[in-house]
């Protein structure tokens, strides 16, 4: 399935937006001028029929209508003005001679109220009336004596044709139409080269991405100048990925190698003793000298696997963890009783400062194995005849765990103390093998803590001294 590009989606979406804004903006427009010509046509509608009313007289003592000889003549010509007007007491009425036989649509209110409406012309053309309840206008009262006007009521109704105005309006629709047209094309057109210039920077950082091949993964992408701060920001944390992942490839080469080298060693000492034990036939006693090196030999090689062993099934420890609560100082005792006879060997003295209260739920055998390591380091690195600190104090949502000893070589310290928790380090030259140093241990103890959630680090806790603190979440989970 193709998948749908942001460019397009970003031009059909403005588009849309603008078509829909244009269409109701022009629909406001057309409709405010659309009333507005109706209303300046009521105006002239009303103004017209209130100089026509005038010629609806009483003349002897009878209704007469001046208007009718008039209109008549001009509404032949033009068609466009007609006029009825109906006697509410006689029911009689007397209208344009333009309308035949037929008549108009009578509408009114109170007296002098003006009713406008719309109409059809007998033609079937639209037409706009207004209505109004009057009394016939008396000028010579001698003439018309005993005439009363509230007698006769009269309806007047004066209707005008609008086929003009709807022919403006219909104009005028079109032009919002086309109008409109054009600047949605317009504006589709602008739209489209703003984001495509925009994003030029863009799909060329992605065309790099894309061209890239497998051994190219770790080289950083350029970021053009041009690309949005949005992707600039994007660009730079996946060119940081990609350098930890070469990163992480330069450890895993060094890893495989240190592990052969690891591996070769005690593998060559195997070999050594067996060849020269097949040298020549040899005595009994010899034979189980020869057996016993190759065995001490192989013994390192078993612990190396192991570990690597134990390394490999980190990867599932999440899933297989067994979680409970425990308490960090009773833990820490046990390791403590179990290192106490070694540290009296070299002259070292424990020194504990526990928290009142160290519970946390974790997993217990993962946990000891980073105390394990830590309190064995100690004890085997630290000066002769020194005290080896350990602390614990507790902080919301954490328990902080630290342990520090005065390094029995404090000038072969690296300036960087992050590289003891790199597999096969070793700092002090004499470690190796037959000291039962692998050089993973630190390595492990690491690894152990990203999955139980917390961290460890190395610190210098005085010119001579070196500190690890361990972090872990009361409740198990990552403290963000």
């Amino acid at each position: 399935m193709k998948r749908p590009s942001i460019r397009d989606r970003l031009l059909a979406w403005t588009t849309f937006v603008i078509t829909l804004i244009m269409a109701v903006a022009g629909t406001l427009l057309y409709n405010s001028v659309k009333r507005s010509l109706y209303s300046q046509h009521d105006l002239l509608l009303n103004e017209a029929a209130t100089l026509v009313l005038i010629e609806v007289k009483a003349k002897n003592g009878k209704v007469h209508h001046e208007w009718k000889a008039s209109l008549d003549s001009a509404s032949r010509e033009t068609g466009k003005s007609m006029i009825q007007v109906w006697d509410l007491e006689s029911g009689e009425s007397v209208k344009s001679a333009a309308l035949g036989e037929s008549d108009l649509e009578r509408q009114y209110g109170k007296l002098g109220e003006r009713v406008f409406y719309n109409v059809t012309f007998p033609n079937g053309e639209a037409g706009r009336a207004v209505g109004i309840l009057t009394y016939p206008v008396v000028e010579n009262m001698e003439q018309n004596e005993g005439f009363v006007p509230g007698d006769h009521p009269q309806v007047f109704v004066w209707a005008d044709s609008t086929q003009e105005l709807r022919d403006v309006l219909i104009k005028t629709k079109r032009a919002f139409v086309a109008a409109g047209v054009a600047v949605v094309l317009l504006s589709a057109i602008a739209i489209w080269l703003i984001i495509y210039l925009s994003s030029l920077a863009v799909q060329s950082f992605s065309a790099d991405l894309l061209s890239r091949e497998g051994t190219e993964i770790g080289e950083p992408v350029p970021v053009p100048d041009r690309l949005p701060s949005e992707v600039a920001g994007m660009a730079g944390k996946f060119n940081a990925l990609l350098a930890r992942i070469d990163h992480y490839r330069e450890k895993d080469q060094d890893f495989f190698l240190n592990v052969a080298h690891e591996v070769r060693t005690p593998l060559a000492g195997v070999k050594a003793v067996i060849e020269q034990a097949l040298r020549r036939p040899r005595e009994v006693e010899d034979y189980q000298k020869r057996l016993r090196e190759a065995l001490d030999s192989t013994g390192n090689l078993v612990r190396l696997t192991d570990r690597l062993m134990e390394f490999g099934k980190l990867r599932n420890a999440r899933e297989s963890m067994v979680r409970i609560t425990l308490d960090l100082n009773t833990l820490l005792e046990g390791v403590l009783e179990k290192f106490r006879s070694r540290a009296r060997e070299r002259g070292l003295r424990f020194k504990g400062e526990f928290c009142g209260k160290a519970e946390l739920g974790t997993d217990e055998e993962l946990l000891k194995i980073v105390v394990n390591n830590l309190v064995e380091n100690s004890v085997t690195y630290a000066a002769p005849n020194t005290v080896i600190e350990l602390k614990t104090s507790r902080t919301e949502g954490m328990i902080e765990f630290k342990i520090q000893n005065e390094y029995s070589n404090p000038e072969g310290l690296p300036d960087d103390l992050d590289v003891f928790f790199d597999a096969f380090y070793r700092n002090d030259k004499a470690r190796d093998l037959g000291a039962n140093n692998i050089g993973i241990g630190l390595s492990f103890c690491k690894e152990v803590m990203l999955v139980l959630g917390g961290q460890i680090t190395a610190s210098k806790s005085s010119a001579h001294g070196l500190c690890f603190t361990v972090s872990l979440p009361v409740n198990g989970h990552a403290v963000d």
